[in-house]
């Protein structure tokens, strides 16, 4: 968890550079995965953006018809997303260990996870098909790559934040293996010179009744 634990400080400290720069987005091709998300979701249904950032996926869901709730280990990230989207819940919470009241419709994991070794990570995992419904949507970002490394963070060049890459093939296995079927698969290249630069890969899931 230390690495984690790094990745938290760094985002507390870029908090509100990370919120200038990425909560102004136009509502293009980078809305292209929120878009992939609800194209699989009812009005009204239930979405948990874990990892949720200062808020900017979790307002789009919200505005889109949805009942959004949003949880970060950042506590600064949460206080932007809190004053900017008054009318959705906000919570500092671990995304490895985080218990919605009741089972929901779906998860979106956006550009999180991958700040996990791939222990934590298959935790999360168990975590979120314990409390998404049978038939829920699980949608996950990740970097596309392979290995772990140590990646120069953007907005605070002077530290370095882990992240783990993944090939396609890795991920679609290990969703397999914890009872997710691939729905689909979608890609976007890095534009922006504050991103990290690996393509964005989101694979968006359903929940199986059954972990084989």
């Amino acid at each position: 968890m230390d690495k984690n634990k790094k990745a938290i400080e760094i985002y507390d400290v870029i908090a509100e550079d990370y919120s200038k720069t990425y909560d102004t987005q136009t509502p293009d091709e980078s809305l292209v995965f929120q878009n992939a998300i609800l194209s699989y979701l009812n009005p009204n249904s239930h979405i948990v953006d874990i990892g949720c950032g200062t808020g900017f996926s979790a307002d789009y869901f919200s505005k889109k018809g949805m009942v959004v709730d949003g949880i970060d280990l950042s506590s600064k990230m949460i206080e932007i997303a809190q004053k900017k989207h008054s009318d959705i819940n906000f919570y500092v919470a671990d995304m490895i260990d985080y218990k919605p009241s009741q089972k929901v419709d779906a998860v979106y994991a956006g550009y999180s996870m991958f700040h996990f070794d791939q222990l934590d990570f298959e935790k999360t995992l168990k975590n979120i098909k314990s409390y998404l419904k049978q038939g829920g949507i699980f949608a996950l970002v990740m970097q596309e790559g392979e290995g772990e490394i140590e990646q120069v963070e953007p907005f605070l060049p002077e530290e370095k934040i882990y992240i783990k890459l993944y090939k396609e093939k890795e991920l679609t296995q290990l969703l397999c293996n914890h009872g997710f079927e691939i729905l689909d698969i979608k890609r976007k290249i890095p534009k922006n010179t504050k991103e990290f630069p690996y393509n964005k890969l989101l694979i968006i899931t359903k929940s199986k009744s059954v972990i084989a």
